[in-house]
């Protein structure tokens, strides 16, 4: 389980791994950039919740897909978030879902939890 603090609420369609189109899901990403000096690419893992109320129980959905193909945990490359770093990690990864996704820029809003959510 993906356990920082904010998650991208999209406002859309995603397709899930099995076809099933997903409306208005929340993305929950973690990248983390260990290697990236050498290989040049951020490691990200993902988990897609079909709604808030499957958000707030845990219940994540399925792997999605882009373009008949299914994106499992993937890497994504620095140089398309050349900003990339520890003050602007939280909008790059806007970016990074909305490349991965096949979705516009606009179309994902990031969410910062409170602590009140978290307890």
């Amino acid at each position: 389980m993906i356990k920082n603090k904010e998650y991208y609420q999209i406002d859309g369609e995603i397709s899930a791994d099995f076809g099933q189109a997903v409306t208005n899901p929340i993305i929950k990403i973690s990248t983390s950039s260990a290697g990236v000096e050498s290989s040049g690419l951020l490691n990200c893992e993902y988990n897609i919740y079909i709604s808030a109320e499957a958000y707030e129980s845990g219940k994540y959905f399925f792997k999605a897909e882009n373009e008949g193909q299914r994106i499992v945990n993937f890497t994504y490359s620095v140089e398309g978030v050349p900003s990339w770093s520890w003050a602007t990690y939280k909008e790059d990864q806007k970016k990074i879902i909305a490349d991965t996704f096949g979705l516009e820029l606009d179309k994902v809003t990031l969410v910062e939890e409170n602590e009140e959510e978290n307890e």
